[in-house]
């Protein structure tokens, strides 16, 4: 590995004169300990498509559980509706 040194226009270039252009060398420092790490990238794998349902398990439990209910309800509801005309 070579070092080179690099020339470069000054910060402040307005106090010397717009002419003059004065070049200072940069140095290359080395570190002397410190530890030096590589990490590999993985790229993304694509996975094939999956269809999602649109309502879950639980959700279609639920709804059929729901509807159960109401036809329950209903047939109760028919029944005494039944019973309390036979009454009179």
């Amino acid at each position: 590995m070579s070092l080179q040194s690099y020339d470069t226009e000054p910060l402040s270039s307005a106090t010397e004169g717009k002419g003059q252009k004065q070049h200072q060398p940069i140095t290359l420092i080395l570190p002397t300990s410190g530890k030096l790490f590589f990490e590999k990238k993985q790229e993304l794998q694509l996975c094939k498509p999956q269809l999602l349902p649109l309502k879950s398990f639980s959700l279609e439990k639920l709804e059929k559980i729901h509807l159960q209910a109401q036809k329950q309800l209903q047939e109760t509801r028919a029944r005494t509706a039944a019973v309390g005309t036979n009454e009179f």
